[in-house]
């Protein structure tokens, strides 16, 4: 009668054991419960929020846009580019005496410039002209946190070929990305 007893209480012992046991390959009981659901793979950004990836756009619990699509609308599943161009703020920085033209762009709230200085100043661009058209560009746009200036004569062809399809109404997403590449070539200390 004994060895029944002892029997029974190491059949208890091991079934409770074994029951209450840590879950080391980290399954979730709950999670697998119905296994009709697709596998969610990499869903968890180690951040406190998750991703769900679908067709290449993470998108998080908020439904806005990740980092990855700087330069884009943020709003509910509109991945369009936000870019314009700022004539008025082009005009006020063409009206200072160092600087012949200037074409503006802006994304979201960096402005970029392409200048074309005064032949006569000789100096080239002077962080003094670049204070200049920065002050230009916050004085007529407060919205601009991060002001670009580039005297490069390939940017400033570029910009002005960019201004004119932007004016012209030609999809903004053909060229936002060669855009953003020229940005990275010409600025690549400052973009982030």
């Amino acid at each position: 009668m004994r060895l029944k007893y002892l029997f029974f209480v190491a059949l208890l012992a091991i079934g409770l054991l074994s029951a209450c046991a840590g879950n080391f390959d980290n399954t979730d009981a709950a999670r697998d419960k119905d296994l009709t659901k697709p596998a969610r793979v990499d869903n968890n950004t180690l951040d406190g929020t998750r991703d769900y990836r679908r067709n290449d756009i993470i998108t998080n619990d908020t439904r806005t846009r990740n980092v990855r699509n700087m330069g884009r609308n943020v709003g509910d599943r509109n991945d369009t580019p936000k870019m314009r161009v700022a004539d008025n703020v082009a005009d006020r920085i063409a009206a200072l005496p160092e600087v012949d033209s200037a074409n503006v762009i802006v994304t979201e709230n960096n402005a970029y410039v392409a200048a074309k200085l005064d032949d006569s100043s000789g100096k080239g661009l002077t962080s003094n002209i670049e204070r200049k058209i920065s002050n230009q560009v916050k004085a007529v746009d407060r919205d601009i946190d991060n002001v670009y200036v580039s005297v490069n004569p390939d940017f400033y062809d570029r910009t002005t070929t960019y201004a004119e399809d932007i004016r012209q109404g030609r999809p903004i997403s053909g060229f936002f990305d060669e855009f953003t590449e020229t940005v990275r070539r010409i600025f690549p200390n400052n973009v982030r």
